[in-house]
């Protein structure tokens, strides 16, 4: 009876329910339109279903099996989306919006804000998102690929180091680093920023757009905007946490022991020798140990929320990064608070992030080469634990890199402030005052400690250490922003917009540095100063300098209509850097642009937005030593005695030049913007043409005048030529939504003209052998040679030199540009979709056109130490004379290790820089309901690079490496090497890495 009952129940309810729905289900249907023409191929969809359809060629359409309750959603590219409840509605007439958000985006440019329809300059936008796909321990590195004019060359995979950005090509032959600009706040570079805490990053290319910063920004201007939280924004707290692992990404060939007895035997046979060796049966693989995979991991936490007055954002990040080489690392943690708060006409703005980075760097991997592979891992009699070449069999002579890297006890600790304070008091609605402060204080820590160790009496300057060695060296940089300004903004008659702003600048910058170096503390573990005996021999470190900047500068801005706009800026700067009479330098820039598609006559439906741009101005650089026009002096120099009696002397180390002036970069731009198809496609492509005068060179002097440092002059100019595109597009259909863009920079033009004399790059051996020569009229950097045929002599086994000047002998006259390290275009490729739960981000970069000097073949091919590539394993012998590799030798006769086109290699790539899967779960994630959103990731890097480079990898960033600053400094502190004048040299370059996470995001 009871279960009777039970299923007479189940059943009514079910009819009933069926009953309910069947009259509850109806069909809809109707047009869409823009308001004057038919849409066709409008996604409609009822939301949370599969259940869609799309317009049909007249705009029609029709859904069945609807309810009540259910909601359309309507979303067609280049339109802003709708969403419409059915209700008791059978019929739909949509009136699609067109979604101009793309082009009305605001954007961050010199001292306020713009959208890309009113813009006169070259401004490039990168959102944060896109930075935070990428998992580096600098953030520049995420700029690759996605922006136009804009190359960065990556130190291979070292953790935490910085690269080379170039905006538009080299513009300077002294430093052509951009301007880094956090918040309102001048910073030297983005490596201590967290890209979590990224908005968005605005880079200004032409004059136009950086002229109002006047110096320092000839090489670009990259702003930096840190997030802050929203008004009336209940507390949103995210979690991040990301973890994973490197892995080289490539490995070279290298002989083994057995090979290597072989070769030394041919090699002494070579050279008329009847020494002989046979294989002692050791056999190291040196690349193997020194490689490594590594953990790579991040952790985050940030909070935000915002009232009717204030917001506010904090953040918390953690990252850490082993090395794939023994004896590296990195680690950086992040601590961010933003705030903003009105009162009355008054609104404050604060910005504060903190930073501490820790470096560990393995100095001597590739360093000369690499290790004989009969030399052994460990050797427990030495002290230290290793072993270094020592016997026939190990070769002449060399070191053990992978010893010298696991001793040697290395750390750099760099601590920072960034703050700014920003107060606006809003005069009239029309009228603004507002002042900005700002400070950048950074202290660093360098720490080096070498413990002694007895490896070999071959090479003993390196392989042996009686005496451990101790640096410690600390610097202070505190910089200071004081910036008032006077905005103004008004519309008249709804058709004439003014805008203008005029301000002030004083930046002040002190750096105060102490440290010493000294040997022979009491014993390996003891490891600070007060233990350093006493001694003459100790060499005390330290500078204070001051520079301080004083500008004025003003901007107008008119727009008629939004047809017609026009900007101009106008920029004085003094600088302390010069001497009194050249103190002052100005600075101007005017600009325009027509909205042509603004324009009553315009009728074109495929092309919704079309505007053309042009510009020119100037902008000025100083030197960045402190006083390059006042004689340098150290103490402690060309000591003597009086009397017995020892008495300190000065040297001086750098001659002067009073009548330096700035350095000015002269710039024209001329640009198109489009949008195409309802703004489905946009493109924008720019000329510009950069003409450097007076540009400030390093000029080498005589020995003979008693200084060891070059001077700098105004001896020089550089002209710059170049054409940029970027090209994207987006769509969606149903529930799959993308976007594909590419750009594309070619480098026209970039050498040097007008230069007194060759400016050369650094030494690359210890017979200081230099690549790397500026020329007039020639190449910045360009690799300086001999001409090589591609087979060697079969009668002699040495390179056959090529007669370049078609004189009829081999001189040195015949010597030649070998090789250009400056690319002829760069470009980038990125997609972007979603489909339902799923997200999707491919980003490709690459050069084209570029070359390389590939030191590695150099070392373990010719060199006559240590390990060598198989390469070697088809070099010229009396039996094997049809080969491009020259003979073995030691002696090197005819001069084959010479700087020659043998090791010059195309530096082109094209790679997938990035690949990233995630999928969100939504709110209520495993049923909580105060989550309101999470998000699974799995991310790659560098999965594959496509090139004909043999080396490690193509992009290299010839910054401090090898011998080019060995010979500076001490230990542990090494002078910076301008990477402008030894670029392209892949000398002792971290090997890349691949790199492999697994990531989880929770938002509550």
């Amino acid at each position: 009876m009871e279960v009777n009952r039970l299923k007479l129940t189940l059943g009514m309810l079910l009819l009933l329910f069926g009953m309910s729905s069947y009259a509850q289900t109806k069909t809809v249907s109707g047009t869409v339109t823009d308001g004057e023409f038919p849409l066709p191929g409008v996604n409609i969809i009822v939301k949370g279903t599969t259940n869609g359809t799309t317009s049909d060629f007249d705009g029609n359409f029709s859904l069945n099996d609807l309810g009540a309750s259910d909601i359309i959603v309507f979303s067609y590219v280049g339109y802003k989306t709708q969403e419409i409840t059915v209700g008791d509605q059978t019929t739909l007439n949509v009136v699609l919006v067109e979604d101009a958000a793309s082009l009305d985006e605001v954007v961050i440019v010199g001292y306020g804000t713009s959208n890309k329809r009113e813009l006169t300059g070259s401004v490039g936008v990168v959102k944060g998102e896109a930075l935070a796909t990428t998992v580096a321990g600098n953030p520049t590195s995420a700029l690759q690929g996605k922006l136009t004019g804009i190359q960065v060359e990556n130190p291979g995979g070292k953790p935490g180091a910085p690269g080379n950005v170039f905006i538009r090509g080299v513009n300077s032959l002294s430093n052509a680093a951009p301007l880094y600009i956090v918040d309102g706040l001048f910073v030297d570079d983005m490596r201590y920023v967290n890209p979590s805490d990224v908005e968005n990053i605005s880079v200004l290319k032409d004059a136009a757009a950086a002229a109002i910063y006047g110096s320092r920004a000839a090489n670009g201007v990259v702003l930096i905007k840190t997030k802050h939280g929203r008004k009336a924004q209940d507390l949103e707290i995210n979690l991040n946490t990301r973890i994973g692992f490197d892995t080289p990404s490539k490995k070279l060939d290298f002989i083994n022991g057995e090979q290597y007895a072989s070769y030394l035997n041919q090699r002494f046979a070579n050279d008329g020798s009847s020494t002989s060796v046979a294989w002692n049966g050791v056999d190291t693989d040196w690349q193997d140990e020194n490689l490594q995979s590594g953990i790579i991991e991040e952790y985050g936490v940030s909070l935000s929320a915002g009232g009717e007055k204030s917001t506010y954002f904090a953040s918390l990040n953690y990252f850490n990064q082993d090395g794939i080489l023994v004896g590296s690392g990195f680690k950086r943690l992040n601590a961010r608070f933003n705030s903003t708060h009105e009162f009355g006409k008054f609104k404050l703005s604060q910005s504060l992030g903190l930073a501490e980075g820790k470096l560990q760097d393995n100095n001597w991997y590739g360093f000369d080469g690499t290790t004989a592979p009969t030399v052994a891992l460990r050797n427990a009699a030495n002290e230290g634990g290793f072993e270094a070449p020592s016997e026939d069999i190990h070769g002449p002579g060399g070191v053990n890199q992978y010893a010298l890297a696991t001793l040697e006890d290395n750390l750099e600790t760099t601590r920072t402030l960034f703050a700014s304070l920003k107060l606006d008091y809003n005069i009239t609605e029309e009228l603004t005052a507002s002042v900005n402060l700002g400070v950048d204080y950074t202290t660093q820590k360098n720490f080096q400690f070498t413990p002694t160790y007895f490896m070999s009496l071959v090479d003993p300057v390196r392989n042996v250490n009686d005496l451990n060695d101790l640096t410690d060296f600390r610097r202070e940089d505190v910089n200071l922003l004081f910036e008032p300004t006077l905005s103004y903004k008004k519309t008249f008659n709804d058709i004439h917009k003014v805008s203008a702003v005029v301000g002030y600048t004083r930046f002040q910058e002190s750096q105060n540095s102490s440290g010493i170096y000294g040997q022979g503390t009491p014993a390996n573990s003891i490891r600070v100063v007060a233990a350093l005996p006493s001694s003459d021999q100790n060499i005390l470190l330290g500078e204070d300098n001051e520079a301080g900047l004083i500008s004025y500068f003003g901007r107008l801005n008119y727009n008629y209509n939004d047809k017609y706009i026009f900007s101009g800026t106008i920029r004085r700067d003094a600088s302390s850097r010069f001497a009194k009479d050249n103190q002052e330098g100005y600075f101007p820039s005017v600009s325009a642009a027509w909205n042509i598609s603004n324009e009553d006559f315009w009728k074109s439906e495929t092309i919704n937005f079309f505007k053309l741009r042009v510009s020119y101005g100037e902008l000025g650089s100083y030197p960045d030593v402190f006083y390059p026009t006042q004689a340098v002096f150290l103490a402690n120099q060309s000591n003597t005695s009086f009397g017995g009696a020892p008495a300190n002397g000065l040297a001086q180390t750098t001659l002067a030049d009073e009548s330096l002036v700035w350095e000015t970069t002269k710039t024209f731009d001329i640009g198109v913007d489009m949008s195409f198809l309802n703004s489905a496609v946009t493109f924008s492509a720019d000329y510009y043409a950069k003409d450097v005068e007076d540009a400030l060179v390093p000029i080498s002097i005589p020995s003979t005048a008693g200084v060891s440092l070059p001077v700098t002059r105004n001896a020089g100019t550089l002209v710059n030529n170049g054409f940029e595109f970027d090209l994207s597009y987006k769509k969606s259909e149903g529930d799959f939504t993308y976007r594909v863009g590419t750009n594309f920079s070619f480098n026209l033009k970039n050498e040097a003209k007008d230069i007194p004399a060759t400016i050369l790059g650094p030494g690359i051996d210890e017979d200081l052998r230099v690549v790397n020569r500026t020329e007039a009229n020639g190449p910045v950097g360009a690799f300086y040679g001999w001409v090589v045929e591609d087979k060697v002599d079969p009668a002699t086994g040495d390179f056959i030199r090529v007669d370049t000047n078609n004189d009829g002998s081999i001189t040195a006259e015949d010597q030649t540009i070998i090789g250009n390290p400056t690319p002829d275009f760069t470009y980038g490729l990125n997609f972007n979709a979603n489909y339902k739960n799923f997200d999707f981000a491919l980003n490709f970069n690459g050069v084209s056109g570029n070359e390389v000097y590939n030191l590695s073949r150099y070392y373990n091919i010719l060199w006559q130490d240590g390990g060598k590539l198989t390469e070697v394993l088809n070099s010229w012998t009396p039996s094997n004379t049809d080969t491009n590799i020259p003979r073995a030798t030691v002696n090197d006769p005819a001069g084959n290790k010479a700087p020659s086109s043998f090791f010059v290699e195309n530096g082109s790539y094209f790679r997938l820089k990035n690949f990233e899967v995630g999928y969100n779960f939504g709110e209520g994630f495993f049923g909580i309901e105060w989550v309101k959103k999470a998000r699974l990731s799995i991310n790659a890097q560098n999965l594959f690079v496509i090139t004909d480079y043999s080396g490690y990898d193509p992009d290299v960033a010839s910054t401090n490496s090898g011998r080019a600053n060995l010979n500076s400094g001490v230990p542990g502190l090494r002078t910076n090497v301008n990477p402008l004048l030894g670029r392209g040299l892949d000398q002792r370059a971290y090997p890349n890495a691949r790199t492999f996470m697994l990531g989880f995001n929770v938002t509550f």
